[in-house]
């Protein structure tokens, strides 16, 4: 596998989650907020699906499904069902194949985001749904940290060679929305504030998520966007 050299640090693995969801009786610590809202909409689904995770990392969302989705995940290291290394390779996947498409944290570590939201309407059924989410790479903290020059070791690449896939895209609210537009009907966005240490931070995160839909520009971390594959996108 080519390019795409992930730090097992940095992400979950299947033990790690397991733990988590046990800890908690089922239930996602607060910085996982973004995971319960996704989880929240699908529920409100009814009939069979088949839905895909892209970049499903610990495949946390097979555990917490509810029983009429029927999951598969794609990433480019095992244990996945589908093996794919995004940046040097097409899905392995037949068009046409899912309901459901969710991709979360993924796309801001991809060189070329464009040729894998192509792959994703191509894989998704037509007026089948795509969830993804990107963080706000411009909010208040970050940009506090650029103007005193301290750079974040799970973000920020090493002036040295781009070998872990951070944050290789370094993206805005606006760029987000306006990006997913292009291929996407937006039929949800949310704006979300989760701090790595929520659940000591609860009263601040409350806040900040107030924050958050009156300014996301600056007080959204990350930004979730529910959308339609019905939208025709223009080939150049």
């Amino acid at each position: 596998m080519n390019g795409f050299n992930p730090d097992t640090n940095y992400y979950f693995n299947c033990a790690d989650e397991l733990n988590i969801l046990d800890k908690n009786n089922n239930k996602l610590p607060r910085e996982l907020k973004y995971i319960q809202e996704v989880l929240n909409y699908l529920k409100t689904l009814k009939g069979e699906h088949k839905l895909l995770e892209v970049g499903a990392a610990g495949n946390i969302l097979r555990y917490l499904l509810p029983k009429n989705i029927n999951y598969t995940s794609c990433d480019c290291f095992k244990p996945q069902d589908y093996i794919c290394d995004l940046d040097s390779e097409n899905l392995p996947i037949e068009d046409n194949s899912y309901d459901i498409l969710v991709c979360l944290e993924t796309l801001e570590h991809i060189i070329n985001p464009t040729r894998v939201m192509k792959e994703f309407k191509r894989v998704v059924k037509k007026d089948g749904i795509i969830i993804i989410s990107i963080p706000n790479d411009y909010n208040f903290y970050l940009r506090l940290c650029y103007l005193f020059g301290i750079k974040k070791k799970n973000i920020d690449e090493p002036f040295e060679v781009v070998n872990k896939n951070l944050h290789i895209h370094k993206v805005r609210v606006r760029d987000i929305i306006d990006f997913i537009g292009k291929y996407l009907k937006i039929k949800e966005i949310k704006y979300l504030w989760t701090s790595s240490k929520s659940n000591k931070y609860i009263l601040v995160d409350k806040f900040l998520n107030y924050l958050a839909q009156i300014k996301p520009s600056l007080f959204t971390r990350m930004v979730l966007v529910i959308g339609s594959n019905n939208k025709i996108t223009i080939r150049r």
